[in-house]
């Protein structure tokens, strides 16, 4: 009772920081004028979290409740997120994660969604603050894999930092499938790419290019950085068509070398590996792999939370274990769960979504042109 009493005089309390609106002059002013708001009582709705502050904006008018800020806006269950967080982040697929939540797969998958969605513009949030402070190379590689069957073959690309072992961002490149093939494959490639269309030319260079003009601001202006990367033929063609003023030194390791602690690729090379095994999708040859990109992408903003600000560095050092790569940067001061990174949501006009990363916020990423995606977008949380 008397913690009931307490959420009802903080709800009388709340003062919202800003218009949830994305059109309205509130929602991107980083100090509204006193009086921009004017509070109309308390109301007890079905959905989490019962009780709310019914809220309007004196500018624009809209209507709004206490409640859209926080991560259970217009969710019938509350406290779900961190739950499906935790068992992302631990290999759990998604029928895994509806049995362990008593719950369907399709909620599983639209909690996976949002919360996809959140990882997106967190870390765009963090790289923001980042900008201009990192000092040490840069290791890039793509992870091969497939989505929807392995007609379809993608490069999952994963830049991390040599030392501090952050990964800054990730990206897909879709791939034509491609070797030795018998007739009887050669047909079957030729109907899928009949009904799903075939990747975008040059795709690997392309996303190549992209994740390279996003990660240059993190370096100090006019300091020159090294690019640590495979023979691969496609990066060197990235580097050329970075803007000029752009000073890359690419240093490049044969793929036959030793993939062990002195090899220069060995962040990124334990990086996949650590992936294989903690993400389900991406464990081959099993009926959990990705159906579509998309949902692969979605899956890898979630990891990437994980990798930066929730698992340690090493689990073999105990100082190793209880440090993350966000922590070493400045960007945390301890290990953040579900319910710390996804304690207040964020809206992307006031982080400033970049246009190239449209699709992977929206879920309508296609590796192909007429792959078939599910983006799970409602209006009231979009």
């Amino acid at each position: 009772m008397a913690s009931d009493q307490r959420a009802e005089e903080e709800l009388r309390r709340f003062e919202p920081p800003f218009c949830p609106r994305p059109t309205c002059p509130h929602h991107l002013d980083p100090a509204p004028q006193a009086g921009w708001w004017e509070h109309r009582g308390l109301r007890v709705i079905q959905r989490a979290p019962g009780l709310v502050a019914q809220l309007r904006c004196r500018t624009c008018g809209r209507w709004f409740r206490s409640s859209v800020f926080g991560p259970d806006y217009w969710k019938k269950r509350a406290g779900l997120q961190p739950r499906v967080y935790a068992l992302k982040a631990n290999g759990c697929g998604q029928r895994q994660a509806a049995r362990v939540l008593k719950v369907s797969p399709h909620t599983v998958r639209r909690r996976t969604r949002e919360l996809a969605r959140q990882a997106l513009l967190i870390q765009l949030e963090q790289l923001a603050r980042l900008g201009g402070r990192l000092q040490e190379d840069l290791v890039l590689d793509g992870l091969r894999d497939y989505a929807g069957s392995q007609y379809e073959p993608l490069d999952l690309h994963t830049p991390i930092t040599a030392e501090t072992r952050f990964v800054p961002l990730v990206n897909i490149a879709a791939l034509r499938r491609s070797g030795a093939m018998t007739t009887r494959q050669r047909r079957i490639r030729a109907q899928r790419e009949e009904r799903l269309g075939r990747p975008e030319p040059q795709a690997r260079k392309k996303r190549v290019l992209e994740l390279l003009q996003r990660i240059a601001p993190l370096y100090p202006e006019g300091q020159s950085w090294t690019l640590r990367t495979d023979e691969e033929p496609d990066y060197a063609r990235a580097l050329a068509a970075l803007p000029a003023g752009t000073s890359v030194r690419r240093r490049t390791v044969s793929s036959r070398q030793r993939r062990d602690g002195l090899n220069p690729l060995q962040p990124v090379n334990t990086l996949h590996g650590y992936m294989r095994h903690a993400q389900r999708e991406l464990v081959r040859e099993t009926i959990a792999f990705a159906k579509t990109a998309a949902g692969l992408l979605d899956r890898a903003w979630i990891f990437l939370l994980v990798r930066n600000y929730t698992k340690g560095r090493s689990e073999r050092r105990v100082a190793a274990a209880r440090q993350t790569p966000a922590m070493r940067l400045g960007l945390a001061d301890r290990p953040l769960d579900g319910e710390a990174l996804f304690a207040q949501r964020r809206f992307p006009r006031r982080v400033g979504l970049p246009k190239e990363l449209v699709p992977a916020y929206l879920g309508t990423f296609r590796a192909r042109p007429r792959e078939n995606v599910k983006p799970y977008l409602y209006r009231y949380v979009a």
